[in-house]
């Protein structure tokens, strides 16, 4: 890219299209990522673009090339996955099939009426560039078999969750065979590290060569076709597809350095103009139409303006994203010819059934789900059908326990009265065929009449540990990066839960949330009930490349009253004031850093209370942490009570300190009240037995103070616990006696 120069003996053909994105491409921090897992991918991309170099010295372009109706080249078999929560994200064939028709025109230079747009636009003046705008000659079919040879739509349809966290770890749900298949994944949001606003990426041709169960495209479904609608209520930008096959295929963007300087190789294409481009919180992407001769880059011989109309850009407007140069082209066939040979073989091409352009009526495949599996006794679930792969006539369910126990509705509506798990079956038929699916113990159905009485609780992973036999549980949606049990650091006890850090997304949970969920507890006639916990984290810092700052964490905390089938958001701590080390803490935000809470000064309070507790015998609690590459995270001390009398006595309250701490002799335990309760102080060691007790008896309001002698209670050097009993609610200190 350092001279343009111009393969003059391709035809010529002008193509345009609008882009109105407001999200950017994710393709190279997929690239970085992955270069950091697998080092050996810097070096196949060398040897991917000096093997381009080498392919250009022999390369011909077909004779057909940007001759309207001409044959394509290479046919791609394509399957799409739609992998949604049965909400917008879950687009209709219709949208799906906009996209293939679309990438067919894009890629054969033959976006309709494109030459009277750009002329009307600019005053009859084309940008000098029209004569580059090459065919590609390829096109792009969905499926009509599947792997196992049975009759598809090439459409795939998988519900889950965690289509609003789309990355490497969600593809697997469901992929085809991609040296047989092109793989494109449609989901609601994608999370790349800690890059937000991604509308697509792509995974590049070198490395793997095309056999990776994660190689294709994914894109955002408010991008993907040319109907329905986008976030901005637009029809959604149908390019940036387009722009993702093209990395699919080998093409990088033209500002790839990413430096200062414009004397780069940038793309490895020497028809591209070299253009510098670093996105701004103001300016995401650019509209530079009312600038045709607009020119980031000025050191080049010759100099020339930036190629706005390219789709591999980062420019939007109508003047936009409109072309393949013909060394983009050149590009895009070496990747066919030498890393994706296998797609459009003859063999593969009759394999996967497009060469047969008929209709197929396809048996539908059974598919449904619940939005909410679990509920109290007495209460209504609806379940969603989201059948595909052909017509659906007939809908047959069948709900063992529930109210009724069959149904031929689309989406019923089911009554459970009976605490229990009960299983699910639908059976479709249309044209094509019938299907089953059968869901066993799809649905709990809890017993309202089990919550814990009123009174204090507090969840025990520091003394007995067995929190999960009191009926609290972590869920995730990221399975490999969980809660574990730590004594490095906790608020005011012996052990406190922490979810490692993962900054470099090795483990996939950047972009996901965990959640710890209570047992049920009666709340009712309970006007100063409360719920609380303390955290400690650090932030991480985000890539310059998308904006710098803090990582975006959050934490939400929900209530439920109808056994976790719904939830209502009662507080949420977001990524301004989230951390519990300040801002201004750049050493250790760092990677490399463990950040470790040395003292409760390191730690925050977290409290609900009063109305935000409903008034009711069933309440359930969550607390969601949203994490997105930051450091440790830990949560302690989650407590919670149901005082109809004089409220609760909160920790700050208690004000509660050892001191000194360790001690060789004696030390002092203060606290305060404020007012007239029933105490009872224990020491403990570390297995849990009783050494002796302090105080047993009511002590009036004011400030408290005991003194813990060695020799008085015959203490060894080690580990004890303080553990005070204020009229039911639980407080604990470590104390080390030397």
């Amino acid at each position: 890219m350092k001279k343009l120069l111009l393969i003059a003996s391709l035809a010529i053909l002008g193509t345009t299209s609008n882009l109105q994105a407001q999200n950017s491409c994710g393709t190279d921090h997929d690239f970085a990522e992955k270069a950091r897992k697998y080092p050996e991918l810097i070096t196949a991309r060398k040897n991917f673009d000096a093997g381009f170099k080498a392919f250009l010295k022999s390369y011909k372009p077909s004779s057909s090339l940007n001759k309207k109706g001409s044959e394509p080249k290479y046919i791609i078999p394509v399957v799409v996955h739609i992998l949604h929560d049965n909400g917008s994200e879950n687009i209709s064939d219709a949208q799906i099939k906009s996209e293939i028709d679309f990438l067919n025109l894009s890629f054969r230079n033959l976006v309709s009426d494109s030459i009277n747009r750009r002329q009307g636009t600019f005053n009859g003046t084309f940008y000098s560039y029209k004569q580059l705008a090459s065919d590609a000659e390829i096109e792009f079919r969905l499926a009509k078999n599947d792997p196992q040879g049975r009759c598809t739509n090439g459409i795939v349809r998988v519900q889950t969750p965690l289509t609003n966290k789309g990355n490497d770890e969600l593809k697997p749900i469901s992929v085809w065979d991609t040296k047989r298949y092109f793989n494109i994944w449609v989901v609601r949001a994608i999370n790349k590290g800690n890059s937000v606003g991604v509308a697509g990426y792509a995974q590049f041709p070198m490395g793997f060569s095309g056999g990776a169960s994660t190689d294709g495209i994914m894109v955002i479904h408010q991008e993907f076709g040319n109907i329905g609608t986008s976030q901005a209520g637009q029809t959604p930008n149908v390019t940036t597809s387009t722009h993702e096959v093209g990395h699919w295929l080998g093409l990088y963007h033209p500002f790839q350095t990413q430096v200062d300087t414009c004397e780069m190789n940038g793309d490895e294409v020497l028809d591209t103009p070299p253009t510098y481009f670093t996105a701004t919180s103001n300016e995401p992407l650019r509209n530079r139409c009312n600038n045709k001769n607009f020119n980031s880059c000025t050191m080049e011989v010759p100099d020339l303006p930036d190629m706005q109309e390219n789709y591999m850009d980062y420019f939007i407007g109508n003047c936009a994203s409109n072309m393949f140069t013909k060394e983009q082209v050149a590009r895009m066939h070496y990747v066919l010819e030498t890393y994706r040979s296998g797609l459009w073989s003859q063999e593969n091409l009759t394999a996967t059934g497009v060469l047969n352009q008929s209709p197929s009526n396809c048996k539908p495949i059974a598919a449904f789900n619940c939005p909410s599996r679990t509920t109290c006794q007495g209460n209504s679930l609806s379940f969603n059908d989201y059948s595909y792969n052909g017509t659906v006539t007939s809908y047959n369910w069948s709900f063992p326990g529930g109210t009724p126990s069959s149904s031929t509705a689309k989406r019923p509506t089911i009554k459970y009265d009976v605490a229990g798990t009960y299983d699910v079956t639908l059976i479709v038929t249309g044209p094509g065929g019938t299907d089953t699916i059968v869901r066993p113990n799809y649905i709990t159905i809890q017993a309202t009449n089990t919550a814990n009485p009123k009174g204090f609780y507090t969840v025990d992973w520091w003394y007995q540990n067995n929190w999960q036999e009191q009926g609290w549980s972590f869920e995730y949606e990221s399975p490999n990066n969980k809660f574990v049990r730590t004594t490095a650091a906790s608020f005011n006890q012996n052990a406190s839960m922490l979810l490692p850090k993962d900054p470099f997304n090795q483990l996939m949970s950047v972009g996901t949330t965990a959640s710890l969920i209570s047992p049920s507890f009666d709340f009712s006639g309970t006007p100063t009930g409360y719920f609380a916990f303390n955290y400690a984290f650090a932030q991480g810092r985000l890539p310059s490349s998308i904006g710098g700052g803090a990582t975006n964490e959050e934490i939400k905390v929900f209530v439920s009253t109808d056994c976790g089938k719904t939830w209502t958001p009662k507080t949420t701590i977001g990524s301004s004031s989230i951390s519990t080390i300040g801002n201004n803490t750049s050493s250790i935000l760092a990677s490399s850093v463990n950040f470790i809470p040395a003292d409760q000064g390191k730690w925050k309070d977290v409290i609900i209370s009063g109305a935000s507790i409903p008034n009711n015998s069933n309440v359930k609690f969550k607390i969601d942490f949203r994490y997105q590459g930051g450091n440790n995270f830990y949560l302690d001390n989650v407590r919670l009570g149901s005082n109809t009398g004089n409220g609760e006595l909160l920790s700050e309250e208690l004000k509660l300190s050892v001191h000194p701490n360790p001690f060789a002799s004696s030390t002092k335990l203060r606290y305060f009240l404020g007012n007239r309760k029933q105490v009872e102080i224990r020491i403990i060691d570390i297995t849990g037995k009783e050494i002796a007790t302090l105080f047993n008896g009511e002590q009036n309001a004011g400030t408290q103070e005991i003194e813990i002698g060695k020799s008085q209670f015959q203490l060894s050097a080690g580990i004890y616990f303080v553990s005070l009993n204020i009229e039911g609610q639980k407080f604990s200190k470590k104390i080390v006696v030397e």
